[in-house]
């Protein structure tokens, strides 16, 4: 059945097919047809929408084939953002291939002025502003009805540029870019979004959405353990991994970054991470079950109103991180339940816990319910024996780490800063999250310093165990 006009004019899919022209990879000039990664993300926006991507799929085609519609269809005050005047200039020519392009039967949409920042559509009194990133006052001053921020982790002042694009009203908004390190503005609202503490929607679109990322294999591929679980995960086949295979030994480190797998690890750290190089150590398997020939010791980080009570599980026996429970925002008493149903589970002989502020309070209300908890006055200097001490069970002992998308963020955000006095400061980079970290480090410390790794072995009958750990 064809499409009434009505239902070409409101859908973004048909209306680009159309009315829409771009230049394709071999620069001929071809009707718009978007990809399945640019279907799925026009199919699912929320008006609020960080697209992490890999290069070249394609979004800003989509966000400004989209906006286009919009300007010529109805009364719309739209404005772009690039990181640079080079992407600047090619969402210009984009927009004016656009209009060029678009017919409506013999009649094309009219644009009453166009220069290199502002173009307008008279018709429905709508008007478009292309411009770069902390060019002047460009984005301030006006009431927009969509805004589309390419390339944001790349921007200067990025937090600066988008509150003033959105004082004015309540446009949509959408930020896309590739990862550009573990800090800024669109790194903090892509791993709230991932937390779920975040008015944004986070779409992330790693390599493997475009179909062209694969190239032909002439043999059996052996994989790797790590291209066994990829592929077996997300249903990649040889050509694709013989793909990944030539990209990674072009881009060494930088492929991460320019070809994401996964929304926390694409964020390099650019040297700065205190552990170093983590990508081996998140391995250990998931959801584990007790094992009473195993010891478990937990540590635990208390969080404040704005942070997160963090309980921190490690089997010292295969020196794996085996649980972790994270919450915040409930009442102590409930947190502390919690705790302690963790706590008789993995039948702890007790749990290092921070004693600092709030710490204090609630170590002496779990000792009058009976759990076995010891308590750990931070400082900067013992602060930095406990990371020594993760850093070392990680690189140099196999410590073995839960996949878990919380933990590895805050363990390549966690770093180390000297302090104008010559002091070393490890905290979470830009006063981000880390509780899990001091979690890790306390249960990582428990462990290590309850017992000898030979005592551990041997264990015997499980009356011998019982006798022995009660």
């Amino acid at each position: 059945m064809t499409p009434t006009q009505k239902e070409v004019i409101n859908d973004p899919v048909l209306f680009a097919e159309h009315f829409l022209w771009i230049r394709d990879k071999e620069k001929q000039l071809v009707r718009l047809r978007y990809n399945k990664a640019q279907r799925h993300f026009l199919e699912h926006r929320t008006g609020r929408d960080l697209i992490l991507k890999a290069r070249q799929l394609g979004f800003s085609t989509a966000v400004q084939g989209e906006m286009f519609r919009r300007i010529v269809t109805s009364t719309r005050t739209t404005m772009t953002m690039a990181h640079d005047s080079e992407t600047t200039q090619k969402l210009r020519r984009m927009a004016d291939r656009f209009w060029e392009h678009c017919r409506f039967g013999n009649v094309q949409p009219e644009r009453k002025y166009s220069n290199a920042l502002l173009a307008t559509y008279p018709e429905f009194d709508s008007s478009s502003i292309i411009a770069t990133a902390g060019s002047g006052n460009a984005g301030r001053g006006d009431t927009y009805t969509d805004f589309h921020g390419s390339e944001v982790a790349f921007w200067p002042d990025a937090e600066k540029i988008v509150a003033g694009a959105m004082q004015g009203g309540n446009p949509d908004v959408v930020l896309e870019s590739t990862p550009n390190g573990t800090q800024g503005y669109f790194y903090e609202r892509c791993m709230e979004a991932l937390d779920n503490n975040s008015v944004w929607t986070l779409h992330f679109y790693p390599w493997w959405w475009d179909d062209a990322y694969r190239v032909p294999v002439y043999e059996t591929l052996k994989y790797t353990d790590e291209e066994a679980a990829l592929a077996e995960k997300h249903g990649l086949d040889p050509e694709q991994i013989q793909w990944r295979r030539g990209k990674q030994k072009e881009l060494k480190h930088l492929f991460i970054q320019e070809y994401p797998e996964d929304p926390i690890s694409c964020f390099l750290t650019s040297g700065t991470s205190y552990f170093g190089d983590l990508s081996k150590a998140f391995c250990a398997p998931a959801d584990p079950e007790y094992n009473w020939r195993h010891k478990y010791f937990g540590g635990l980080d208390f969080g404040q109103s704005v942070d997160y009570t963090v309980l921190q599980i490690i089997d010292a026996t295969t020196k794996e991180h085996v649980y972790q429970l994270r919450m915040n925002r409930l009442p102590w008493a409930d947190m502390r339940r919690r705790i302690k149903k963790v706590y008789e589970y993995w039948h702890l002989p007790y749990i290092l816990a921070e004693a600092n502020s709030i710490g204090g309070v609630n170590i002496e209300e779990f000792i009058n319910e009976g759990v076995n908890i010891q308590r750990f006055e931070t400082t900067n200097a013992s602060k930095g024996e406990i990371m020594a001490g993760l850093h070392e069970w990680i690189h140099d002992d196999g410590g073995k780490l839960l996949n878990n998308p919380v933990l590895k963020h805050e363990m390549m955000n966690f770093v180390a800063t000297q302090t104008s006095t010559g002091l070393w400061r490890l905290a979470a980079a830009n006063d981000g999250h880390d509780d899990t970290v001091i979690g890790l480090a306390l249960g990582v410390s428990a462990a290590a310093n309850a017992i000898s790794w030979d005592d551990l072995q041997d264990l015997g009958s499980i009356e011998d165990f019982e006798s022995r750990w009660a």
